[in-house]
Formats: C-alpha cells, sequence, structure tokens
C-alpha cells in the first residue's frame, strides 16, 4: 500500500486513512488537499458512516495517492478543541482543506455517491 509508506511515521493509520488529533492535525493538513470526518465514537450517526468512509477510502485509493489527496478522521470526543476550531455542530460531518486551509464541508458529505465524486474531481 504506497499510502501507508508515504505517511507512515508521521501519524497513526486506519486502514489507510490517517487518525487525527491536536499533536498531528496542523503537521499534516499543512500540505496537499485533505478530506477530513469529524465524528464521535458515541453518535450512532458516526458508526453507521464509518462503512461508508472506509469504503470511500477503499476503492479510490490508487485515485487519491495519484492526486495528492488525503484522509483523515477526527475523534471529536478526544480533541474537541479540533471540531470548535472546526466549527463542527453535529456528526459526521466531512471538511475539505487545502494546504491547512478549511474550504468548508464537503456538500452531500455523508453519502458515498457524493463523497467519491468530490473526492475525484479535486
Amino acid at each position: 500500500m504506497r499510502l501507508a509508506t508515504l505517511v507512515l511515521g508521521l501519524g497513526s493509520l486506519v486502514s489507510g486513512y490517517t487518525i487525527l488529533d491536536t499533536e498531528n492535525f496542523d503537521t499534516h493538513v499543512q500540505s496537499g488537499l485533505w478530506l477530513i470526518k469529524y465524528y464521535s465514537p458515541t453518535c450512532p450517526w458516526s458508526r453507521r458512516f464509518a462503512p461508508v468512509w472506509e469504503r470511500v477510502y477503499q476503492s479510490l485509493e490508487d485515485d487519491l495517492v495519484a492526486s495528492d489527496v488525503h484522509l483523515g478522521e477526527v475523534d471529536c470526543k478526544a480533541n474537541p478543541a479540533l471540531c470548535v476550531a472546526a466549527s463542527i455542530d453535529g456528526y459526521p460531518t466531512v471538511v475539505y482543506y487545502n494546504q491547512g486551509v478549511n474550504q468548508g464541508e464537503v456538500p452531500g458529505g455523508q453519502s458515498y455517491e457524493n463523497l467519491a465524486n468530490y473526492a475525484i474531481t479535486l
């Protein structure tokens, strides 16, 4: 898996996407394009969305790597300051970042089709 080789040692990886927290968020997100899932592990909607997020990564892995698009996720219960800074008001929420700048919530970001289409147009 090429993505794992690129980011190994730079952050925790789960199924190829990066687990972001207050310690590594700025370092990672400052370069490249990022789709970041903000979630709460106690939220039933977040738990239902988890397989959709995984499917986006698995189905687009090669395209994402080739386009320098990264997927990351933030646990808002463990990292509330990151979620406040991103103005997250519900879970799950997917936000697009370009070179560390929050570009806003991905429209229809809880649907596989919308996320996949959005990711491949970056």
